[in-house]
């Protein structure tokens, strides 16, 4: 599979080395969702073999937080959150009953939390979900310059 065969790794790798010249911040729509909590019938069926919701997908996306020192800065500053979501099915009309899909991450390097490093700290993240005009909601994040 393209996805897990070949992308992640070579996400991963490219992540690494910006990483290794400044603090990375990877935000957008990363077309997974990696917990229960970022799916809201997480206990479907279908889940399991649909896009962006397999196991392998998840798996392979915790898997790029550990070996790059990400951090999800959503669920660092909302870690209890539950109902967040970043898509919706437009075919199946979700958005106005919030049955949705956490797709879209905001993700920085471990070292710009708790303090900042390299002159920039991550101090908050956060979800438009009330911005409309796509099926995906903006994401992004708060920095401070020090």
């Amino acid at each position: 599979d393209y996805r897990i065969g070949e992308w992640e790794r070579d996400m991963r790798a490219h992540l690494k080395e910006l990483d290794a010249k400044k603090p990375v911040v990877y935000m957008g729509d990363l077309n997974v969702a990696h917990l229960d909590s970022d799916i809201w019938n997480v206990g479907a069926s279908h889940i399991k073999k649909s896009a962006g919701t397999t196991p392998q997908e998840r798996e392979a996306f915790g898997v790029m937080l550990e070996e790059n020192d990400l951090r999800d800065a959503f669920r660092h500053f909302h870690g209890d959150a539950v109902g967040w979501f970043s898509y919706w099915s437009v075919r199946a009309g979700n958005r106005p009953f919030n049955k949705g899909l956490r797709l879209d991450y905001t993700l920085a390097s471990k070292r710009v939390f708790d303090g900042g490093a390299d002159g920039v700290e991550v101090v908050d993240a956060f979800i438009l979900d009330k911005v409309l005009g796509s099926d995906h909601a903006p994401v992004g994040v708060t920095l401070a310059l020090r």
